[in-house]
């Protein structure tokens, strides 16, 4: 693994980074997550780009499609806040994440028990599964953001997520169309089963290669208290949340964001297959269309982060998502969908990659998992919502004018984080536009 490993990218710590990780170690850890990364997001791709479709053959109307999003979401909005106080009282991390990591992938076999239910019935239990997984998956990643914020110092970040992501959708979009093959050739339901099963495989590989990554034996300096003291990981009230004008702030403008960006997620899934005629393999075509876009994309987002902040560049790569409803609205076939996959994917490597730094940028120090899980509580209120509200909208009106709702919602989600680097613009007294042109 050691040999495997040094392929990976180094990364060079500035002098003024503090951190009680040696430079050395940081620097494995990262190739580590790297490594973690691609294992995870194989075992993933086996599963989640296929659900629709197996749902669609179990004969699952379109709300049990709303609900694969909606489900797990609610789910999400019971557990998030009281893990994340659990979570912040552990010093150590690491073995917390593990465990849930494990029991979330485990639902990777129950999946393999749904076609021997009731025909009837197996729309439903698939949800309900999806639903369930969720409890172990949302406290997990709770987790994971708040382990990886204390392994990769902030002038590592954006290169290190995106070289991880970079090879996640590598890796990932390669197995999915393999996988797409398969199941178009492996009589239905076998295949799926026998994905799901292999997905399961996979993921204990991923948690063999999380748990090499070192976590630190003393805390910073900055983190040690909220992290240590139980009495302060129980004190976050809205008031805090109030008082925290940054966090909260960029907390109300994701939760509009997130909103527009879902709400056509069960509306593409379901044009595709029902409408367009996809199969497996076409679903894996536009998945690896959208990974080709977005492996020249993360470099070009990551210089652009390094020049002008994570909020500018989070306006310029959220505006430009009105495309993929928009491509949806006016084409009536999926070559087309595909070769605009390409674009999009450049841009949506902006957008993850943006997202998940400023989150990290705006979380105070203090208590950092909790606020991180009222961050995610609000986005799951908008998971929540988003795809019923998507499938609400084919009741009155046509699949065209509902994409175009949905590019509209999505061009004023992109200004509320325009709105947002103004305001810091003018409270910093600082030009967060100089040099853009």
């Amino acid at each position: 693994m050691p040999k495997i490993l040094r392929f990976f990218q180094r990364f060079r710590r500035p002098n003024f980074m503090k951190t009680n990780l040696s430079e050395q170690r940081i620097e494995e850890n990262i190739r580590i997550n790297i490594f973690h990364g691609i294992f995870s997001i194989a075992a993933v791709n086996m599963v989640n780009p296929f659900l629709s479709i197996f749902a669609m053959k179990l004969d699952a109307s379109t709300m049990h499609i709303a609900l694969l999003s909606s489900a797990p979401a609610i789910v999400s909005l019971f557990v998030m806040i009281p893990s994340a106080k659990y979570i912040d009282r552990k010093k150590k991390k690491k073995r917390l994440t593990l465990l849930f990591m494990f029991a979330h992938r485990f639902f990777y076999l129950t999946l393999v028990s749904i076609p021997f239910f009731s025909p009837s019935l197996r729309p439903m239990v698939l949800v309900i599964l999806i639903a369930v997984m969720n409890f172990p998956g949302a406290i997990a990643n709770l987790a994971w953001q708040s382990f990886i914020s204390r392994i990769i110092p902030p002038s590592y970040r954006a290169t290190a997520f995106a070289s991880r992501n970079r090879m996640m959708n590598l890796v990932g979009t390669s197995l999915t169309f393999i996988v797409g093959l398969l199941l178009d050739r492996l009589p239905f339901p076998f295949g799926y089963q026998l994905m799901f099963a292999l997905a399961f495989f996979i993921a204990l590989l991923e948690l063999r290669i999380f748990n090499l990554i070192e976590e630190p034996d003393d805390l910073p300096e900055e983190t040690e208290t909220p992290l240590t003291d139980t009495s302060s990981s129980f004190s976050i009230t809205i008031k805090d949340i109030f008082s925290e004008t940054r966090f909260l702030q960029y907390t109300l403008v994701s939760l509009f964001f997130y909103f527009a960006w879902q709400t056509p997620w069960p509306l593409f899934s379901w044009y595709q297959v029902k409408v367009l005629g996809a199969n497996n393999v076409w679903v894996s075509i536009l998945s690896l269309m959208n990974t080709g876009g977005s492996l020249v994309g993360y470099q070009f987002w990551v210089n652009f982060i390094e020049k002008h902040g994570n909020l500018k560049t989070l306006f310029f790569s959220t505006i430009s998502i009105f495309i993929v409803p928009a491509v949806y609205a006016f084409s009536h076939d999926l070559y087309t969908i595909a070769a605009f996959n390409l674009l999009t994917g450049g841009i949506f490597s902006g957008v993850n990659l943006a997202l998940f730094n400023t989150l990290l940028e705006v979380t105070p120090e203090m208590n950092k998992t909790s606020y991180i899980a009222y961050y995610n509580t609000a986005i799951t209120c908008a998971t929540v919502i988003s795809p019923v509200v998507g499938v609400s909208l084919l009741k009155i009106m046509n699949f065209q004018w509902a994409f175009i709702v949905c590019a509209i919602l999505r061009i004023l989600g992109g200004f509320g984080f325009l709105a947002l680097s103004l305001v810091e613009e003018r409270e910093n007294k600082s030009p967060l536009w100089n040099g853009l042109g």
